[in-house]
């Protein structure tokens, strides 16, 4: 007995070679349909060659395909992988491949950077420049890499670009993973990811920090905080505790959710870090801007200049270490002095030391003796700011003439 699929073509008197004929038209009817159906491109621009950090740019990587694997499911997409490491590790490849990717109007590229930041090319800008073989002095704005994309959405040949920018080059101590926070049911799964995605049009710039301050790394965990943090959110997002929470889901919350897991890794330490949120909306194209306002002035300017101390005793990439330095010095007046209190587990330096600015930004970074046993401790844990004293002479913002610090020496366990 006849197919039903023989007994149409032997109805209608076909005839083997009008059979090749139609198979070959159904044939390349599946091809165009293929290729015409919507994808997730993704893009790793991965800095995995430099000897401290590459394998934590790996650790990053496998992050982030946590995220874009689940979103590939719910969205129902074809996701492509792209890598851009080693000698690839350029601007102009990116463009080029950013140009030349077959996209439709419904698809979706995200960009993910993991690599080190460099001050932006606008001083006014909230993403730090990357940091690629072809400009390793001035690096690649961000907002540059936002451009590629929208021409692209201009031409209706993108639903949603994402920019992600993990700038990871600092070590922090944490004797143990943030617990979670998660919801309920995963009965919503599919229907968050498609709103998150789908329900967002334009271009999503996210950065693990602002560009004046560092951008920290569980060393314990061998994992860069923002991705990590960034897995955190997704999973909670994913599993909320009834429908009524759909109508929250957004590139918003997600960054909300990520901030949050990212500061309870800070507990009381002295260092803090501010993950960046800026969306364009392709609908009247306007930014809307998630980010807490640098200060004007530093009348209490112990969570800047904590952080960008702690950064720059942390740090050994001498480019990066000379950023770090002109941006503390905006801080300081040019004869200001520090006043250090050493602290080594239970022994203390008896009297403080005092050096100029500029000497101390210079030895930061150096090993220390410890004068009870002798000890050579290559690096400084932590270091807490304590009194400040300012020269008010200029009256648009008050610079530091003097600073105490304590540093913190000694090996950690946990």
């Amino acid at each position: 007995m006849a197919k039903p699929s023989e007994w149409f073509l032997l109805k209608n008197g076909c005839n083997s070679q009008n059979m090749k004929y139609l198979l070959t038209l159904f044939g390349a009817l599946f091809i165009t349909l293929s290729l015409h159906a919507q994808k997730l491109h993704v893009l790793f621009v991965v800095e995995n060659e430099d000897p401290n950090f590459g394998l934590l740019q790996l650790r990053s990587e496998a992050d982030m395909l946590q995220i874009l694997e689940i979103a590939e499911w719910g969205l129902g997409y074809k996701m492509e992988v792209m890598h851009l490491t080693k000698q690839k590790f350029t601007a102009t490849d990116l463009q080029q491949t950013i140009d030349s990717l077959p996209t439709g109007a419904k698809d979706i590229i995200v960009v993910y950077y993991a690599g080190f930041g460099l001050p932006p090319t606008n001083k006014k800008g909230f993403f730090a420049n990357w940091k690629l073989r072809d400009a390793p002095t001035k690096g690649l704005s961000v907002d540059e890499v936002a451009g590629w994309l929208e021409t692209k959405q201009k031409a209706q040949k993108l639903h949603l670009g994402l920019i992600v920018s993990e700038y990871s080059a600092q070590s922090i101590h944490s004797s143990q993973r943030v617990i979670d926070t998660l919801g309920t049911s995963i009965v919503y799964r599919q229907q968050v990811v498609q709103k998150l995605f789908l329900g967002q049009c334009g271009i999503v710039k996210m950065g693990s920090s602002r560009p004046y301050e560092p951008s920290w790394v569980n060393k314990n965990h061998s994992a860069p905080l923002f991705t990590e943090s960034l897995v955190r959110a997704f999973e909670r997002m994913l599993m909320p505790v009834d429908s009524s929470a759909l109508r929250h889901v957004s590139f918003g919350q997600f960054h909300a959710y990520a901030s949050s897991y990212l500061n309870r890794y800070f507990n009381d330490l002295p260092i803090s870090q501010t993950p960046i949120l800026e969306i364009k909306s392709c609908k009247d194209s306007t930014y809307s801007t998630t980010i807490e306002a640098r200060p004007n002035s530093v009348a209490a300017p112990i969570k800047v200049v904590g952080g960008l101390l702690n950064s720059l005793a942390q740090n050994k990439d001498t480019l990066q270490r000379h950023q770090i330095k002109q941006q503390l010095a905006d801080y300081f007046t040019p004869d200001a002095t520090v006043r250090v209190f050493r602290l080594y587990g239970i022994n203390r330096i008896p009297k403080p030391k005092e050096y100029t600015v500029e000497t101390y930004f210079n030895m930061i970074h150096l090993p220390s003796k410890n004068p009870g046993t002798q000890e050579v401790i290559p690096n400084m844990m932590y270091l807490y700011i304590g009194k400040i004293e300012t020269d008010n002479t200029d009256s648009k913002r008050p610079l530091i003439k003097q600073l105490s610090v304590s540093e913190m020496w000694g090996n950690v366990s946990h």
